[in-house]
C-alpha cells in the first residue's frame, strides 16, 4: 500500500494540517522581530576635529530607523523596522507551562515549551515571509505570540459599504472586562478601500479610547485585496507609540493615540467600567468583510535554541516570563 510519508522523512506542513482538525497543539502563531535602530556613533571631537583612530561607538542605540550612510558621526545603517508577520503554524508542546517562584521583587512566574516547526525553505515560502527581504531566518530572541485564551469574539461582518465598521463588544449590556486582554486580531478583505484606523473604545467612569491610525492612508493605503490579518497590542499602550502591519511584505506603520485608556481597569460586569466597542475605519465608502476577530490573551515565546533538521523540520526551544498575573491586574490596574 502507498504510504504517505517516506520512510526516515517527515512531512511536517501534512502533519500539521492533520493534527490542526485533532489537537490544538499546533498553533497559528505571529512572528515578532523587534527594530533595530541605527547606531549612536562618534567620528569627531568635542571641538570638532576628527578623531585620530576609527570611529567609536558606545553601543547605544538612536531611535531612529533611518537609513545612512557612513559620514561624520554616523555609521553605516539600512532601514530595519520591525517584523510582525502573521500565519506562522507550528506544534507547540507542552502548549502551556507554568512555575511560580517567590523572589525580592515579587512573583516571578514563568515557562517553557517545545515548538516544532516546518523546514526554513517551507517558511520563506509563505505569505508576507516570502515577500520581505528582511526575514532570512529564524533567530534566538526572535518572538513568537501564541493566543492563551481568546477572552472576546465577535461575529464575522459580511460585505458592508461604509467608512466605518462599528462591532458592539458587549452586546445586550453584558459589560466585558478589559484586563484580561493583551491585543486585538481580525482578518479584513476589501474591494477598493484602505485600512485608515482601528478604534478601541473603553467605559471608565467615563468614554475612553485608543486609536491607532494607518499613517500612511492618504498617500499609500493599506488595500487588503485579498484576506489581510491585522494584529495590535491593547495594553500598556501611551500616545505616539507605533506599530507595523505587513501586507504584501510592505510594512505600514501604525501610531497610537489615546484618552489615557488602562484596559486593566475595565474590571467589567458594571456600566461604569467596562469594554464597549471596537470601530474600524475605512478611507472610503466601498465593500468591506471581516472575519476571526479575536481579543485575547497572549503567550509571548522567546525563541532561545534552534535545532535545524534541514529538509525536515526544526526544533525551536522557548522560554516566557508571563509577567502580572490576572488577580494582580484586576486588583492594581
Amino acid at each position: 500500500m502507498a504510504s504517505a510519508v517516506n520512510t526516515g522523512s517527515i512531512n511536517m506542513p501534512k502533519m500539521l494540517r492533520h493534527l490542526s482538525h485533532r489537537s490544538k497543539q499546533v498553533r497559528d502563531l505571529l512572528f515578532v522581530r523587534d527594530a533595530i535602530y541605527a547606531k549612536d556613533t562618534k567620528t569627531t571631537k568635542a571641538d570638532s576635529s576628527s578623531l585620530a583612530g576609527p570611529a567609536v561607538n558606545f553601543g547605544y542605540d538612536t531611535n531612529s530607523t533611518t537609513t545612512q550612510a557612513e559620514g561624520t558621526n554616523t555609521s553605516y545603517y539600512h532601514n530595519t523596522p520591525q517584523l510582525v508577520l502573521p500565519g506562522l503554524k507550528m506544534l507547540q508542546s507542552p502548549i502551556s507551562s507554568r512555575s511560580g517562584k517567590i523572589e525580592r521583587t515579587g512573583h516571578r512566574v514563568t515557562g517553557s515549551c517545545t515548538f516544532y516547526a516546518p523546514s526554513l525553505s517551507y517558511i520563506k515560502a509563505l505569505d508576507n515571509f516570502s515577500e520581505t527581504q528582511q526575514f532570512n531566518e529564524l533567530e534566538t530572541f526572535d518572538k513568537l505570540i501564541d493566543m492563551e485564551r481568546i477572552i472576546i469574539n465577535p461575529a464575522d461582518e459580511s460585505s458592508t459599504s461604509s467608512t466605518s465598521h462599528g462591532i458592539d463588544l458587549s452586546p445586550g449590556s453584558t459589560y466585558p472586562a478589559g484586563y484580561e486582554i493583551d491585543r486585538v486580531q481580525f482578518k479584513i478583505k476589501s474591494n477598493t478601500d484602505g485600512l485608515k484606523s482601528i478604534t478601541l473604545t473603553g467605559i471608565d467612569s467615563t468614554s475612553k479610547t485608543l486609536v491607532w491610525t494607518n499613517n500612511s492612508f492618504a498617500s499609500d493605503p493599506l488595500a487588503p485585496t485579498d484576506w489581510t490579518t491585522i494584529d495590535l497590542p491593547l495594553r500598556n499602550i501611551e500616545t505616539n507609540d507605533t506599530q507595523e502591519v505587513y501586507i504584501n511584505g510592505v510594512n505600514k506603520s501604525f501610531t497610537a493615540t489615546t484618552t489615557d485608556l488602562n484596559i486593566d481597569k475595565l474590571r467589567g460586569g458594571a456600566s461604569s467600567s467596562y469594554l464597549s466597542s471596537l470601530l474600524i475605519t475605512m478611507s472610503s465608502n466601498g465593500s468591506v468583510e471581516l472575519k476571526d476577530i479575536y481579543l485575547y490573551k497572549e503567550a509571548e515565546w522567546r525563541i532561545e535554541t534552534i535545532k535545524d533538521y534541514r529538509d525536515e523540520y526544526m526544533e525551536l526551544k522557548a522560554v516566557r516570563v508571563r509577567g502580572e498575573r490576572g488577580s494582580r491586574r484586576r486588583a492594581y490596574g
